[in-house]
């Protein structure tokens, strides 16, 4: 492991021998090997990286970290004159949907969105936070809100979540009035979905090995994942699927 020390040089990537040739152009490349083999089941389990990938990683990491450490003060500094300059308490403008108005707001301090409803008569209650973002994130080392989605029925609320930085992600149902999470969880998707009508089931998009949305699955609420059902398939490679409700629904 090379010397991370403050004052220490930078850690040297090892260059080993790689080539292909197509075409007739033969391409070299001495830090192919920093390319995981089995890219795809890392992108869904990172602790499948590589060890020698690793610790080359790693090794710059600490350098990194090392060398910046005495100006610690300044980053800092700088950190809060941007964030200052940011309006922390920010919120989307209400999108009505009788009998609610939805948005999305932040609080100062925090780093993920709270999802919330008003009722639009204003007089049944006051804010309702449907999905809090900081404390969904606690406890994990990575946290991303991909999509957040209240039923027609303003039952339920589906959201996409990835704890690792996959861009992978995993779809959790919340029944609304109970305030508990259904037990059904689907993993593997893209992070979009669109409800049905009925606010009994969704549609939503999975990802294949190459990081690809390839196909459509139909979910019914309270039924197990594995026997949801398949819509729509793209097998050519060259396309990439996407999901969106039109405007009349």
């Amino acid at each position: 492991m090379p010397d991370t020390s403050a004052g220490a040089s930078a850690p040297l990537c090892p260059e080993k021998a790689w080539s292909e040739t197509r075409h007739g152009i033969t391409r070299h490349d001495p830090y192919h090997w920093l390319k995981d083999e089995r890219w795809q089941k890392v992108m869904r389990d990172p602790s499948l990286l590589n060890e020698e990938i690793r610790a080359y990683l790693e090794a710059e990491n600490a350098y990194t970290k090392a060398h910046m450490a005495p100006h610690e003060g300044l980053t800092q500094k700088l950190f809060q004159e941007m964030k200052g300059r940011i309006k922390e308490d920010d919120s989307s403008h209400p999108s009505p949907d009788a009998p609610y108005a939805y948005y999305r707001r932040y609080v100062t301090g925090g780093q993920h969105p709270l999802f919330c409803r008003k009722p639009l008569n204003g007089k049944n209650g006051g804010e309702e936070v449907l999905l809090d973002g900081n404390a969904e994130a606690e406890g994990t080392r990575f946290f991303k809100i991909a999509t957040c989605r209240h039923a027609p029925d303003h039952s339920h609320l589906a959201y996409a979540v990835d704890e690792n930085g996959s861009e992978i992600f995993e779809i959790r149902i919340k029944h609304l009035a109970e305030n508990r999470l259904l037990p059904e969880k689907i993993p593997g998707v893209q992070g979009d979905l669109v409800w049905a009508s009925d606010g009994k089931a969704f549609l939503y998009s999975v990802l294949d090995d190459n990081h690809r949305p390839c196909k459509f699955f139909r979910h019914r609420l309270g039924e197990d994942p594995a026997k949801d059902r398949l819509i729509y398939e793209e097998k050519d490679p060259g396309f990439f699927l996407s999901l969106g409700a039109t405007e009349s629904r």
